[in-house]
């Protein structure tokens, strides 16, 4: 009997845990993204949109041919507010199509990829297929998906896709952490 008072313990405080309400929000001052290999790409488009005190980013992606070689790297840093100098969070390269497939094992891009696919209108997955029109709509950075505690400042993302050793695509963004108002 006390086992099972203490397993639902567990999951009040849990539940409880997760409901707290965040102290910040993540603001998008800049999302850009940059095709560099035109022979690949039929369409490339990203709108950011304030609304309701929140950023959202809408993409649309639509390839010439199929891609099936898809390397990652992937550098962030960030600034305490009055800070002169930055950290870096981190700065990491990933075989791109292995992380599609190992999503739920890779911690460091699990939140991303798990608001990813909220967005998403597929499964992402390699191949990347040819004639396809991938989107992410009304793509957002959910606070309650991170930890209770970040500090405020700015952050700087730099995203670089390759395919057959060639930068294919650069996203970069730059967003602050904000007191929420």
């Amino acid at each position: 009997m006390r086992t099972s008072y203490f397993i639902c313990g567990i999951y009040v405080l849990m539940d409880l845990a997760s409901s707290d309400e965040r102290s910040f929000r993540i603001y998008f001052d800049e999302f850009s993204i940059k095709y560099k290999v035109p022979d690949i790409f039929e369409k490339m488009d990203s709108t950011l949109v304030q609304l309701n005190n929140r950023s959202y980013i809408n993409a649309e992606m639509i390839l010439k041919r199929d891609v099936a070689d898809l390397n990652v790297r992937a550098i962030m840093e960030f600034w305490k507010p009055k800070a002169q100098t930055n950290m870096k969070l981190y700065d990491v390269r990933v075989d791109g199509c292995n992380l599609l497939q190992s999503i739920n094992k890779n911690k460091l891009f699990n939140f991303y990829v798990k608001s990813f696919k909220k967005h998403a209108n597929v499964i992402l997955k390699c191949p990347l297929k040819a004639n396809f029109s991938y989107k992410m709509v009304d793509w957002f950075l959910d606070e309650n998906d991170l930890p209770l505690f970040v500090p405020l400042g700015t952050f700087r993302t730099i995203t670089e896709y390759f395919t057959q050793k060639r930068l294919a695509i650069r996203v970069l963004v730059h967003g602050k952490v904000l007191p929420k108002s």
